[in-house]
Formats: C-alpha cells, sequence, structure tokens
C-alpha cells in the first residue's frame, strides 16, 4: 500500500485541493450563518495587528508591555475621538452636499457630451455617439448614487451599531493583551515545522502589509485632503480623504483619482487637470519616497496575481474581502512555497 508520503507533490496537492475548496464553502455559509461575528473578529484583529505595531515599538525602547499597552489604547482613543468630534461633521456635511449636487454633475456632464457629436470629427465615427453617452452617463449616474448613499447608509448603520463597534474595540484590546497565548493554542494544531511557517508567514503577510498600508492611507489623506483644499476645489476634505482611504487596497487610490479628476473635468478643466497633477506627484512621492521604507517587498506577488485577488475577496466578502485578499494571497503563496521546499516536513 502506498503512503501519502510517498506520493508526488502535485498528486497531494490534486488530493487536497477538493478538500479545501469544501472546507472553504463550508466555512463562507458558516460566517453567512453567524453575521456579523465574522467582521467583527476579523476587524478586532486587524485593530489588533495596527495595535501591536506602535506597541512593539515602545517596548523595543524599554517600556514594559503593560505600560505601553495602556499608553497606546488612550492615545488611539484619544485620535478617534479628535478626529470624531472635529473632524466627522464636516466629513458628513461634505458628503450629504455631494449626495444632492451629483445628479446636477452628471447632467452637466451628458450635455457636454452630447454637444460633441455636432462636431465634424464625431460625425464621421461609426457609432451613435447619442445612445453611447446615454448609456454611460445612466451607468455612471447609478454607479455614484449607489456608491454614495451606500456611504451614508453604512454610515448611519454604524452609528446605530453602537454595541458592536464597543464589542468590537473591546475585543481588539483583549486580543492585544492576550492575543499571543489565543495564537499559540491555534498553531499547536500543527507539527512544529509547520508552525514556524505560518508564524514566519502571517506576521509580514499580515500584520506588516495592513500598519504598512494603514500608515500610507493616513499621510496620502492628509497631504490630499490639504492640497484640494489649498487648490479651493469642492468638497476637497471628502475627495481627498476618499483617495487616502482607498487607497488601503491596492490601485484604489489611482481609480479614485481618476473618477474624481473626471468628475472635476465637466465642471472645469483647469481644475481637474491641477487636481490630476497634484495626486499624481503625491503619488509619486508616497510610492517611491514612503512606500518602499514601510512596505518594501512585502507581499511579493505580481500585479495580476493582485488583481485576480481583489476581484474574487470583493465577490466573496465585499469591502472587507478587498482588504483582505492581498494579504491573504500573500500569506497562501509563502504557505505554498514552503511546501514546494524539501526541507519543509509535513507530516
Amino acid at each position: 500500500m502506498v503512503s501519502l508520503s510517498q506520493l508526488p507533490k502535485w498528486a497531494i496537492a490534486g488530493l487536497a485541493f477538493p478538500l479545501i475548496c469544501l472546507n472553504g464553502w463550508l466555512l463562507y455559509k458558516l460566517g453567512g450563518v453567524l453575521h456579523p461575528i465574522p467582521s467583527i473578529v476579523i476587524t478586532a484583529s486587524l485593530i489588533a495587528f495596527l495595535l501591536d505595531y506602535p506597541i512593539d515599538w515602545l517596548e523595543e525602547r524599554g517600556l514594559a508591555r503593560g505600560l505601553a499597552v495602556a499608553l497606546v489604547v488612550l492615545l488611539a482613543a484619544l485620535i478617534t475621538t479628535i478626529l470624531v468630534v472635529f473632524l466627522g461633521p464636516q466629513v458628513w456635511q461634505q458628503l450629504n452636499e455631494f449626495a444632492l449636487r451629483l445628479p446636477g454633475w452628471i447632467d452637466q456632464a451628458k450635455t457636454q457630451l452630447l454637444l460633441l457629436e455636432d462636431r465634424t470629427i464625431f460625425q464621421s465615427l461609426p457609432v451613435n455617439l447619442d445612445q453611447l453617452t446615454v448609456q454611460a452617463a445612466n451607468q455612471l449616474t447609478n454607479a455614484l448614487q449607489a456608491t454614495t448613499s451606500q456611504a451614508i447608509s453604512v454610515t448611519l448603520s454604524t452609528l446605530d451599531s453602537a454595541l458592536n463597534l464597543l464589542i468590537t474595540a473591546v475585543l481588539a484590546i483583549l486580543l492585544v493583551i492576550n492575543g499571543d497565548p489565543l495564537w499559540e493554542g491555534l498553531l499547536s494544531w500543527f507539527s512544529p515545522p509547520w508552525q514556524a511557517q505560518i508564524r514566519n508567514a502571517l506576521r509580514p503577510s499580515f500584520q506588516g502589509y495592513f500598519s504598512g498600508q494603514a500608515t500610507l492611507a493616513l499621510i496620502l489623506a492628509v497631504a490630499q485632503s490639504t492640497a484640494l483644499i489649498l487648490l479651493n476645489v469642492p468638497f476637497g476634505l471628502l475627495f481627498g480623504l476618499v483617495i487616502g482611504l482607498v487607497s488601503v487596497i491596492p490601485f484604489g487610490g489611482t481609480v479614485a483619482v481618476l473618477g474624481i479628476s473626471t468628475l472635476l473635468a465637466f465642471q472645469d478643466v483647469w481644475l481637474a487637470l491641477k487636481v490630476l497633477g497634484v495626486a499624481f506627484l503625491l503619488g509619486q512621492v508616497n510610492d517611491n519616497l514612503v512606500a518602499p521604507r514601510l512596505m518594501g517587498g512585502i507581499t511579493g506577488l505580481n500585479p495580476a496575481v493582485i488583481i485576480l485577488a481583489l476581484l474574487i475577496g470583493s465577490k466573496f466578502a465585499g469591502f472587507l474581502g478587498l482588504l483582505l485578499a492581498v494579504p491573504t494571497a500573500s500569506f497562501i503563496k509563502k504557505i505554498v512555497d514552503a511546501f514546494r521546499e524539501p526541507k519543509v516536513e509535513t507530516v
């Protein structure tokens, strides 16, 4: 009888793949039944990852862990309170005003696009520009209105779910304080060689990735908001924060800049060009000077793989899936690479 260890790796992978897919599907269905518990646990874990970074930094400088945890948690609570009290109302006001003015902006853009058909160069095109313009404008209107309405509804539901927010905050603090024993207990289910591989792969894939991305997003949000406000861009604070926050997702900042610039171009082409230029300049500084120092080559993924991971993540878990897609793919890649190494012994 042939034992499992005597089979070639491709055969082992072929046998394991259906089991992995089945278990993943069962976990996905179980997550839907237990909603919103998985979202609370994942969000709390991400917050704990972010808080653990400055805690480790303080510990390396001789501060006791208990004191470091208390200091970081109090500082995070203070910063969050200040942002909510002083910045929150302004962002909320701009979001509502943007939702009211958006239909007018879309109608103006539709009118300007339809006027292009009167030009000779467009009259010779073998396409119906009127039909294409109306279809594109309608799709853009529906997408922008749906996004804005969803942002408002998510904000309202978040305010209504104060209990879930409290549970998430408490769970994040508990994970920061007592996360190591829980983590070691989960790792104890694996053999010692795989414990080391998982530990070495998970920390840079998740904690390193989210710490770096959150720092980059914060820097970019502050820089973009300041620049757009100085340029007197309508809803500059809202647009700057959106560009910074969605930059947590790979390519998200670029998509947001292009979308905002296109929307502004139908109101003022020169203003749109200035926004595009400033956003490009700040993005280059962020990508070439700041990002390499914070991120390095953490993910090790091909851009095509990143896009595929984002599509799969958004399909199964929405925005939370977009956040988790890249570090999850990076973690899987590290584990698969370790599995292919002959020095790793599996049990």
